[in-house]
């Protein structure tokens, strides 16, 4: 099960430098999938699709046939049925899960989608 970056939305390595620099670690920001100082165009949607998919599919690899891999991920831009097919997976569900006001600070309606994947 996994809760992966989104597409153009978050820079998580930025979010987080202080603990980087804190512990000395190499900074690794240019390898972030999804981050949102790459923006969310066309190019940059193809280009996550293919790295989470890449990171689906290693996952993949230590899992038993059969066994499920579980995404949640807000799918607004419609990308994951996609990522499926680059994985080889088996789509078995599509679940609409709503967090409205899970932090408490969105005013708004938001949902996420809950992926049941089975590997072939």
């Amino acid at each position: 099960m996994t809760s992966p970056p989104y597409v153009g939305l978050i820079d998580y390595h930025d979010q987080h430098k202080y603990v980087y620099e804190l512990l000395g670690l190499e900074d690794r920001s240019g390898f972030e999938i999804g981050a949102a100082k790459n923006g969310s165009s066309q190019k940059a949607k193809k280009t996550y699709q293919e790295a989470i998919a890449e990171v689906f599919r290693n996952a993949l690899k230590s899992m038993p046939k059969g066994g499920r891999l579980i995404v949640v991920a807000g799918d607004r831009h419609e990308l994951y049925g996609e990522i499926a097919e680059l994985c080889g997976v088996k789509v078995e569900a599509v679940l609409q899960r709503h967090v409205n006001r899970r932090t408490g600070r969105r005013s708004s309606e938001f949902f996420e989608s809950v992926f049941i994947w089975r590997k072939a």
